[in-house]
């Protein structure tokens, strides 16, 4: 198990340290989750992650699967429980996120050899999580801790591990996020505008377009 937990990890990483964000999607209603997945996809944003508070979480999951194919990774973030990692394992989706750091969580994760960005804030809860063996953390939330530079110092502290801030996260923060050393970085509602509420996906093409453009530059 600890084998095909490691090259889980690995192709994970190395999908991130391609892709450099992670859309993270969370709305009332996910009937243009679709719609917008495919528009991330087209302009070069690859990875997203469903918000299990999204009524229909999983099953969203499942349609983005279908529409985008194999080279998306679509996960489920906001888990908190063994038994919603018990329901995201059922589902088949490509990985999960948490907010906050939870053993439990991440040890049901590693019995299911399935990649977990796991949440935490300090270098302490940092490190401790690192040791549970996620494919990544999770620095969350980054914004209200300190933004980059923030994240600039817990690398220091902590080199081997890598960082995914997310929380608060405005699309001009992403180069400097990158520039201090993120793996990926993690962004909500600033991407998809009102796109998930039946909004303009003209826009959020041209804001993908122009956030893909930037990760570019660090993959």
């Amino acid at each position: 198990m600890r084998t095909v937990l490691r090259k889980h990890n690995n192709r994970f990483r190395e999908r991130l340290a391609t892709g450099r964000v992670v859309a993270i999607l969370r709305a009332d209603d996910p009937s243009w989750f679709a719609d917008a997945g495919q528009v991330l996809y087209e302009a070069g944003l690859g990875v997203l992650e469903v918000d299990l508070a999204t009524p229909g979480a999983l099953d969203a999951i499942g349609v983005l699967q279908a529409e985008l194919g194999q080279d998306a990774l679509i996960g489920a973030g906001g888990v908190r429980t063994v038994a919603a990692v018990d329901r995201c394992a059922a589902a088949g989706v490509d990985f999960i996120a948490t907010t906050v750091f939870s053993p439990d969580v991440l040890w049901r994760a590693r019995e299911y050899a399935l990649p977990i960005v796991c949440g935490a804030l300090t270098p302490t809860e940092v490190d401790a999580a690192w040791r549970y063996g996620p494919a990544a953390v999770k620095l969350h939330p980054a914004a209200t801790a300190g933004g980059a530079r923030y994240l600039e110092e817990v690398q220091a502290a902590l080199p081997e591990v890598p960082l995914v801030p997310a929380g608060g996260v405005e699309l001009s923060d992403v180069d400097a996020y990158l520039a201090a050393g993120a793996l990926a970085v993690g962004v909500g509602s600033p991407l998809f505008g009102d796109a998930l509420d039946g909004g303009r996906l003209d826009e959020l093409g041209k804001r993908a377009s122009q956030l893909a453009a930037t990760a570019d530059r660090y993959a």
